[in-house]
């Protein structure tokens, strides 16, 4: 039978990634669902009114969570398992005319963003495929940069952005194994397929230990990390890594408990 289930303000009813073994129908109070734009990364936040459900595509689907649940106020929700729902929903059309507006609303918002996607200029498939991976890092989705770095070294093995595709590829993995999905602490990320265009050849020694560094901070040597970053601050003539270098030194010395 279905459960009611009563989440205060500000509780967080389900995380992105968890296992969907239930659908929701909201009761009373308010839901938001925070999710990322697929075009330019930034949260979304999508509400959640009394009388709609929310969780039904990851659960009949079989796939994780796609986005967060998080009760804006007090909030009463009656919970269902997917044999439960599928049996009501077949008893009562108005439940499967509601999931057929919603995901209407939600595939138009959709096609829009992709519209917008596909008609600007095309960037070179290497670059996109680069980017995506660094996308999923910035944001701890760990295994899927795992597979986009992997597939990225797979198909350009002498590609500009090889060599960081590679380092990435080694802090996916370091994390995932360390903290997993969505976990531990942030991870540096720069956007070398751009970089690449402009920066000397000279500067590869600074490159390569600055992402040595980055790499440090994933397996948790901040104080080896802080040292590597300091050298390449006093000696790099380039103001660019001088300036990341910086940045880097003050992450490693907030992540040393060195607040002061």
């Amino acid at each position: 039978m279905p459960k009611p289930l009563q989440y205060r303000s500000g509780s967080l009813i389900y995380f992105q990634g968890d296992p969907a073994e239930k659908i929701y129908i909201l009761q009373t109070g308010k839901i938001s669902l925070v999710y990322q734009d697929i075009e330019t990364g930034a949260d979304v936040r999508d509400p959640v009114t009394p009388g709609e459900f929310f969780g039904v595509k990851s659960a009949l689907g079989r796939y994780p969570r796609e986005e967060n649940a998080v009760a804006l106020s007090d909030t009463s929700v009656m919970v269902f398992t997917v044999p439960e729902f599928e049996a009501v929903a077949m008893a009562n059309s108005r439940i499967i005319l509601k999931m057929l507006k919603v995901f209407s609303n939600q595939m138009r918002r959709v096609h829009k963003q992709v519209s917008k996607i596909m008609s600007r200029e095309e960037s070179p498939p290497a670059d996109s495929l680069f980017n995506v991976g660094e996308f999923y890092l910035k944001n701890k989705r760990f295994s899927q940069a795992k597979h986009v770095f992997s597939r990225y070294l797979t198909f350009y093995p002498s590609g500009k952005s090889a060599i960081q595709a590679s380092k990435n590829l080694e802090i996916a993995e370091n994390a995932l194994s360390r903290y997993g999905d969505g976990k531990g602490p942030g991870v540096a990320v720069n956007n070398t397929a751009a970089f690449a265009q402009t920066s000397p050849q000279n500067s590869d020694k600074t490159a390569k230990s600055f992402y040595d560094a980055v790499s440090m901070i994933s397996q948790g040597k901040y104080q080896e990390a802080f040292v590597l970053f300091k050298s390449i601050a006093d000696s790099s003539p380039d103001p660019e890594w001088t300036a990341k270098a910086s940045f880097e030194i003050g992450r490693c010395l907030f992540l040393l408990n060195k607040f002061e």
